[in-house]
């Protein structure tokens, strides 16, 4: 996924999810193959249900708050970026360095408070 074969990605992902389907890691890496064509809901359901799957999990609730604010649904994208802010803070590296799209923590935190001001959201 990160050297952009989404397609590929997406297949090895589904290939994982078909030997454990509550694996929040590779729900959440669905989200990412699909987030960006045609497949936005669907995206949306898997970040879903990677965050259910692992509270803690800061990225799907940093994915769940960009999708919601791009589609101008402000009051929720704000309230998925209000939790992913202290979850980031003990995200564990592996998953910052798997999934942070070659960002790490701060500049992951710093986008995350930058988005919830756009939301207008008071903290």
């Amino acid at each position: 996924a990160q050297a952009g074969r989404l397609d590929d990605a997406e297949i090895e992902v589904r290939r994982l999810l078909d030997t454990d389907g509550l694996n929040a890691d590779a729900h959440h890496l669905l989200g990412v193959c699909l987030e960006d064509g045609a497949s936005v809901d669907v995206a949306i359901g898997h970040y879903r249900l990677a965050a259910y799957l692992d509270p803690v999990f800061a990225m799907p609730r940093l994915r769940l708050g960009l999708l919601l604010r791009r589609r101008g649904d402000l009051r929720a994208a704000a309230a998925e970026l209000d939790r992913a802010l202290p979850l980031l803070r003990n995200e564990g590296d592996e998953r910052i360095v798997l999934f942070g799209g070659g960002f790490g923590r701060i500049a992951l935190t710093t986008l995350c408070r930058s988005e919830l001001d756009a939301c207008g959201a008071r903290r």
